[in-house]
């Protein structure tokens, strides 16, 4: 009689024994995958020659030739250089040929003299991307550069200074609530962009009062305001004026010098007191201070 815990030892869990089935049947194909091989796949050399012989041997054949035009010396390079005094200058392809250049690389030496570049001393053929300090050192007691010859510069003659004449403007008088964008156009510095803003700023207003105004216009500065003040005129008489007693919020609203709240003002003044008598009561809206009645009383009314 074994011991128990031998005979426990020994003996495996179902899973265990799957485990093992699997790992047997895993080992019995390869093996057999291995034979199978053996026996009945061409697996030498000489067997795939058979079947792919001609393309092999034509690869091969060209590789074999490829190497050999490698290795094979170069026509244009002589077995001995035979070096001769050259000026760099003036050389010509042939003649960076003799000395040990391929064709290509006397070509690019052409092309780089032809760009402009000259060899003032010896020491500028180094500058060749073709040539390092082995070769220069077998060239440099070859190369002879001659003089070259001094470019003048031609002489500027001299011209006396002539101050820019200024353009001169015709003083003109234009008056602002009649003139169109062309008259407008005539003042200096004023151009189209400024003379549209000009007629579409007297529109909102209704008119302008003064030509001071014009400075209110987008962009218009003292600069370009001061050169065009003597020319400019206001005929006081042109006025568009708003009724305020029965104008409405967007009449009143679309006016430069009164704001939404200051419309408001005046529109709920007129409902809890009823219409306005003069001008003057506009000062009773806390809204509205002297200044703004100031600005906005010569484009009012009351009917």
């Amino acid at each position: 009689m074994l011991p128990r815990w031998f005979k426990e030892y020994l003996s495996f869990h179902r899973t265990e024994r799957r485990g093992f089935y699997i790992l047997c049947a895993v080992l019995i194909t390869l093996i057999s995958f291995n034979i199978y091989q053996r026996f009945f796949w061409k697996s030498s050399w000489e067997e795939m020659k058979l079947e792919f012989g001609p393309s092999i041997i034509e690869f091969t054949e060209k590789q074999d030739s490829i190497k050999e035009n490698r290795d094979a010396p170069q026509p244009w390079i002589p077995k001995a250089i035979d070096y001769f005094q050259f000026d760099p200058n003036t050389l010509d392809s042939a003649g960076w040929v003799a000395l040990g250049f391929s064709p290509k690389q006397s070509a690019a030496i052409i092309k780089y003299r032809h760009a402009g570049a000259v060899f003032r001393k010896s020491e500028d053929v180094k500058k060749l991307f073709v040539v390092d300090e082995a070769k220069y050192a077998e060239l440099e007691p070859y190369i002879i550069i001659k003089e070259l010859p001094v470019e003048s510069k031609p002489r500027k003659e001299f011209k006396e200074y002539e101050p820019k004449k200024e353009r001169k403007f015709e003083p003109i008088i234009v008056e602002l609530n009649a003139a169109d964008t062309t008259q407008l156009q005539q003042l200096h510095g004023i151009g189209s962009s400024f003379a549209k803003r000009i007629v579409k700023y007297r529109e909102l207003l209704g008119g302008y009062t003064s030509k001071e105004q014009v400075l209110e216009v987008y962009g218009m500065d003292s600069a370009r305001y001061l050169p065009i003040a003597e020319s400019l005129l206001i005929d006081t008489t042109y006025r568009v004026r708003i009724n305020i007693n029965t104008a409405d919020f967007k009449t009143l609203l679309r006016h430069p010098y009164l704001n939404k709240n200051q419309v408001n003002a005046i529109i709920n003044y007129r409902k809890q007191h009823g219409l306005f008598s003069s001008l003057e009561e506009l000062a009773k809206i806390h809204l509205i201070n002297d200044e703004a009645l100031f600005k906005i009383k010569p484009y009012l009314k009351v009917d």
